[in-house]
């Protein structure tokens, strides 16, 4: 298989990966025009020659690929001196590790109508989106976007349980009728942004059950509910925006201030 082939079944499925591609070459080298991958796992395909060169350029990719930030690596074959790699060889390579990270995941348990539009606002936002739900007619919905994965489940709880839930993760629960058994196997999990679409007295009532069964209360803290920035939102694309604003916010760590008042403030000094 390419490495174009398999960095294109990489991106399909989700996993990170680096392509490395020397970009400059002098002097003595094992390759001056070479390209090589290396996956999320440690996995590498191709070679850009070898030797102590390429087990230091691959040693960068992991890191690079761990910190979600490409990089310019440079190293001369030399034993001694500033980028020495370590090699009699004398020549010098310049490597450009580009990292393609994992895409966020939003998953939205229940496909009801408001995580029905959820899903299509953040369509074209770069998410990889998954719908679970018990009903097989909300799953089947024409209006969910067609690259969406779309779980039909027996129970949440087993549902659940079958998926990553790490901090690549955005979570909103909005189910039919199952919102506190959704939220019993989510809450305490490392996801970056877990939502419960919930009135204020409903969140009130699950934030005092959860402290009876001794839940932590930093993870209760985390739970956001009642979900979405504050824009008067009533009907379900509205609120879908809401909320897929304030995950985006969260995505950023931008604080979500009027653009107006952050001008207002710098022309005001």
């Amino acid at each position: 298989m390419g490495l174009f082939t398999q960095a294109a079944e990489l991106e399909k499925n989700n996993r990170a990966f680096a392509f490395i591609q020397i970009v400059e070459s002098r002097g003595s080298t094992p390759r001056h025009n070479a390209s090589m991958l290396v996956d999320e796992d440690g996995n590498s395909q191709g070679t850009i020659g070898g030797g102590m060169m390429e087990r230091l350029v691959l040693e960068q990719a992991k890191e690079a690929l761990a910190q979600g930030q490409s990089r310019v690596f440079s190293g001369r074959m030399a034993r001694q001196g500033e980028g020495a790699v370590g090699s009699d060889c004398g020549g010098a390579m310049k490597i450009h590790i580009a990292v393609q990270p994992r895409r966020p995941q939003l998953v939205l348990l229940g496909a009801g109508h408001v995580n029905r539009a959820i899903a299509v606002v953040a369509a074209p936002l770069g998410f990889e989106i998954a719908l679970m739900d018990t009903w097989k007619e909300n799953l089947d919905h024409p209006d969910l976007p067609p690259a969406s994965r779309k779980l039909l489940v027996e129970s949440f709880t087993a549902g659940i349980q079958q998926l990553t839930l790490d901090d690549n993760c955005y979570v909103v629960i909005a189910t039919n009728h199952q919102d506190r058994e959704a939220l019993e196997h989510t809450i305490g999990s490392s996801v970056r942004y877990l939502g419960l679409l919930a009135s204020r007295r409903k969140i009130q009532t699950f934030r005092a059950e959860l402290e009876k069964r001794g839940v932590d209360a930093a993870d209760i803290a985390a739970l956001r509910s009642p979900i979405g920035l504050d824009i008067g939102a009533e009907t379900p694309e509205e609120i879908a925006i809401s909320v897929i604003a304030e995950i985006l916010q969260v995505k950023s760590g931008a604080s979500a201030v009027s653009l107006q008042s952050t001008t207002l403030a710098v022309v005001s000094k």
